[in-house]
């Protein structure tokens, strides 16, 4: 008998909850063959069976979050093979319970004058809802010579028992004074504040963004850069590439990838053990919102591609993580981020470090300022900030400062990155 345990699927997965079983009890199974649905911290993936053979139990229902390692199904060898270690429940023991049907029991003489020790007449019962027996106790209404109208069946509802207290109740015989005047309502009523239960990735990102801010002393540099080339080099180079069009963020990543690389030291991290890692590759992950929260998917080995090439896999890695299809390998192993909220219209803003990265990139709109030339005059210029946002355990001021300092320079001589 096989075990099937929650997998981890990826950095910082704790445990998974189990969306749906796409196998069922005594299904036959190939190797590879999914045969669950999971939802981690980062995105859902479907989990394939290590072994073939017979879904023998299903130890962990649908709905229900276990950690990493723990086991969730067993698989047995042939077919028929089954786990005997916890008999299946009997379909009476967990049917839910009929909510008995109220007695109302009439008491008096039996006919002929019978004492009232004698055993009673067999009670009467009434079909009735919750709702109606609620109002027939507070208008004092005997429910029992009510007729019913509700499902078919006679049932009693509310709406028979104020009929039955109107058609009963006393006629007024002198003339009912006119109400009085409906008070004046305000002209604003608050809603009633609820809980939301919040999803694995908001749980996850809770989680992270704490740990960042209390282990990781940031500090702050912005700068700004000057995008009149940039915007005029992308002109040129869209019209000649209309099928695959390079944006701003792509400059922005290519010119981090450069200076990562030029400046080596910013492409670390802080270990568990106090020591620094000085990571082989420049991995940038790309900050992507989505309905469910901030996903970061990871354009990898940036120092050995092109501008084109890492906008083609920056466009397709968003796709997917907008789509839903993303998986935690896609979004894992950044040693660098880039945010960018510029499309929002936000000229400037600080990131919070993705643990355990070093740095992180915001990145603000491209807007219009006026300046003063070097004659005296004033010029228009089309800029846009960025901050860098470095942990100090690892990152000094003077070096964050040459890095951003490169960055600005790569995007304001864009043809250095058509050329890299």
């Amino acid at each position: 008998m096989a075990e099937v345990r929650m997998p981890k699927m990826g950095d910082g997965m704790e445990e998974g909850t189990i969306l749906r079983w796409l196998k069922r009890d005594g299904d036959t199974v190939a190797v590879e063959e999914p045969i669950a649905e999971i939802e981690t911290d980062k995105a859902n993936v479907e989990i394939p069976a290590e072994e073939a053979g017979v879904l023998a139990r299903i130890v962990v229902p649908e709905g229900e979050t276990v950690p990493v390692g723990a086991v969730i199904a067993y698989i047995g060898a042939v077919e028929g093979e089954v786990d005997r270690s916890e008999p299946a429940a009997s379909a009476s023991a967990t049917a839910a319970k009929a909510e008995p049907v109220p007695v109302i029991v009439r008491e008096g003489p039996s006919p002929g004058g019978a004492p009232q020790d004698l055993p009673r007449e067999p009670a009467l019962r009434v079909r009735a809802s919750p709702l109606a027996k609620s109002v027939a106790r507070r208008l004092g209404v005997d429910i029992t010579q009510v007729r019913g109208t509700g499902g078919g069946v006679g049932r009693v509802v509310a709406r028979d028992v104020l009929a039955f207290h109107e058609a009963s109740a006393p006629r007024p015989t002198a003339p009912v004074p006119p109400p009085a005047p409906p008070r004046p309502q305000p002209a604003f009523v608050a809603k009633p504040s609820s809980d939301i239960e919040i999803t694995k990735m908001r749980r996850a990102i809770a989680r992270r963004t704490v740990q960042s801010k209390q282990t990781i002393p940031h500090f702050y540099l912005v700068t700004p850069v000057d995008m009149e080339r940039a915007l005029d080099t992308l002109t040129q180079l869209n019209a000649r590439y209309p099928d695959g069009k390079v944006t701003v963020n792509d400059l922005v990543v290519k010119a981090c990838a450069v200076a990562l690389v030029k400046f080596s030291d910013v492409n670390v991290s802080f270990t568990p053990e106090e020591r620094i890692r000085k990571h082989g590759s420049v991995n940038i992950g790309i900050a992507v919102g989505t309905e469910d929260g901030l996903r970061i998917p990871v354009v990898t080995d940036c120092e050995q591609r092109d501008l084109r090439d890492i906008s083609a896999e920056a466009k397709k890695l968003i796709a997917r993580t907008r789509s839903g299809a993303i998986t935690p390998q896609e979004m894992s192993g950044a040693t660098f981020t880039v945010s960018n909220l510029g499309m929002f219209g936000i000229e400037e803003f600080a990131a919070i470090i993705s643990p355990p990265e070093s740095a992180i990139l915001a990145v603000g709109a491209v807007a219009p300022e006026v300046l003063v030339d070097e004659r005296g005059g004033f010029v228009a210029r089309r800029r846009m900030r960025i901050t860098l946002s470095c942990d100090h355990r690892t990152v000094d001021g003077l070096l964050g400062a040459q890095f951003l300092q490169e960055v600005r320079r790569l995007l304001e001589n864009p043809v250095e990155l058509l050329t890299g």
